[in-house]
């Protein structure tokens, strides 16, 4: 059984790379009321590569608004600067951690992207407009212990791999095989990297939210909700539960405004946000 310490012990024995700079950076600005135009187009002038990625992301069908942006000036523009550090650190997350040893990696992104997708756009209908940027990053992240685990205990997570093939959870499978599931490890890894302790928590929390706790209920549904799409494992493949039953259903949209929802137009919404996905992660990938 893997102990938090030892994971730990192993993520700095095996040099996994801390994101770059411009991240953190970008972070740091966005969270200033003061930030202006100029010195986020100062921070990216610095990281060519994501620039590049922010460029083409703002051109791509997910942002793109109308006529095409030829620079990054007119691109931050439209995308705004809560959107260019949460999908500066989603491209920057990807290209680092990648796949692990033995992960579909692809497979893994675009599932992550899709739930940050899905979980923004669920943020917006339950009118936490102000959430929506977190709720995209939260998603975008939450399955990053998957990576680290393989990773770090990559034979012991062949085994995991194996029974998810035969059937199983990757959570029932992770807690059976290693006794550290990837919701606490991604935890620990969001925290060496000095994430927010609110996307930590959520990272943590995604399967098992607190009843009333509206980020982690939110990543629970928008998750479950693209696995029925994009499934992680032949276990998925067999989801069946009335949504409107699921409580984190009734933590996200409670009251008056899920009684107002048309829920088959959501579930079949979700299917513009992986495509969407499949985009992002293809850019992210360049």
């Amino acid at each position: 059984m893997v102990t938090k310490e030892q994971f730990i012990s192993r993520l700095k024995a095996k040099s996994l790379p801390s994101l770059p700079l411009t991240v953190a950076a970008l972070g740091e600005a966005v969270q200033d009321e003061r930030c202006t135009l100029d010195r986020i187009l100062g921070i990216l002038s610095k990281d060519p590569s994501l620039s590049a990625t922010l460029l083409r992301l703002a051109n791509s069908a997910l942002y793109a608004g109308g006529a095409t942006v030829m620079d990054l000036r007119a691109a931050v523009q439209r995308l705004g600067f809560d959107a260019v550090a949460n999908l500066g650190t989603g491209a920057a997350v990807i290209k680092t951690l990648r796949g692990g040893t033995h992960l579909d990696a692809t497979r893994l992104w675009q599932h992550s992207v899709a739930v940050g997708l899905t979980a923004k756009g669920v943020c917006v209908l339950a009118k936490r407009h102000g959430q929506a940027e977190t709720a995209f990053l939260t998603g975008l992240l939450h399955d990053i212990g998957k990576v680290a685990l393989d990773t770090c205990f990559p034979e012991a997570y062949t085994e995991v791999l194996q029974k998810v093939q035969e059937g199983a959870f990757f959570l029932d499978a992770e807690r059976e095989v290693l006794g550290l599931d990837h919701a606490e490890a991604g935890a620990l890894l969001a925290a060496e990297w000095s994430f927010p302790q609110t996307i930590i928590e959520v990272i943590r929390d995604h399967h098992e939210p607190p009843a009333t706790d509206f980020l982690p209920n939110l990543i629970h549904l928008a998750d479950f909700l693209v696995r029925t799409r994009i499934p992680m494992g032949p276990a998925d493949e067999h989801l069946l539960v009335s949504l409107e039953s699921m409580p984190a259903f009734q933590a996200v949209l409670a009251g008056a405004l899920h009684k107002e929802l048309d829920v088959e137009r959501l579930t079949f919404s979700i299917d513009d946000e992986v495509d969407h996905a499949l985009a992002f992660v293809e850019l992210a990938f360049q």
